[in-house]
């Protein structure tokens, strides 16, 4: 089961980097690839999923045993014990989830959203895959989470796509 948990999370990470790739391409040539719009629904599927399990087979279905263990780590690594860190992870799911299902429904609509929307969903997104994918990681982790980092990065602030492409 922990390699179920594992292989979740970062199935969805690379998820979330394809749909972000997608969604670049999206809003610079106007053209919808649906192919990042399902890579996105299923990275949301896989970070349910991995929460779930988490809940599930770390913390026996004990919400406050979660709680309180997550706010442990934070103070291992940041000294502050906020027992809200928990709840931003599934802010971010949600957000993930509703996102997704705007750009499903209206993919129009959801590519003429505000900068700040985009670059809200890309701060929160980045804030969340450096927390889960090297920071909170293990050393092995690290080593896939690192690239993953720079790969959002590239995708976000590379040279824009031309119409033709």
């Amino acid at each position: 089961m922990m390699v179920a948990l594992y292989v979740t999370v970062w199935l969805a990470l690379v998820a979330l980097l394809l749909g972000e790739l997608g969604r670049r391409r999206n809003t610079q040539t106007g053209v919808t690839t649906h192919w990042a719009i399902v890579a996105s629904a299923i990275g949301v599927v896989l970070g349910t999923t991995h929460t779930l399990l988490a809940l599930g087979v770390v913390y026996g279905w004990d919400h406050a045993r979660a709680v309180a263990v997550t706010a442990e780590q934070a103070a291992r690594l940041y000294g502050v014990a906020w027992p809200g860190s928990l709840y931003v992870n599934y802010v971010f799911l949600a957000w993930w989830l509703t996102d997704t299902g705007w750009w499903w429904l209206s993919p129009r609509t959801f590519l003429r959203r505000s900068r700040i929307i985009e670059w809200a969903w890309r701060y929160t997104a980045f804030t969340m895959v450096i927390n889960g994918a090297v920071i909170f990681a293990s050393p092995a982790g690290r080593i896939a989470g690192v690239p993953l980092v720079v790969a959002l990065l590239v995708v976000w602030w590379s040279k824009p796509y031309s119409k033709a492409s």
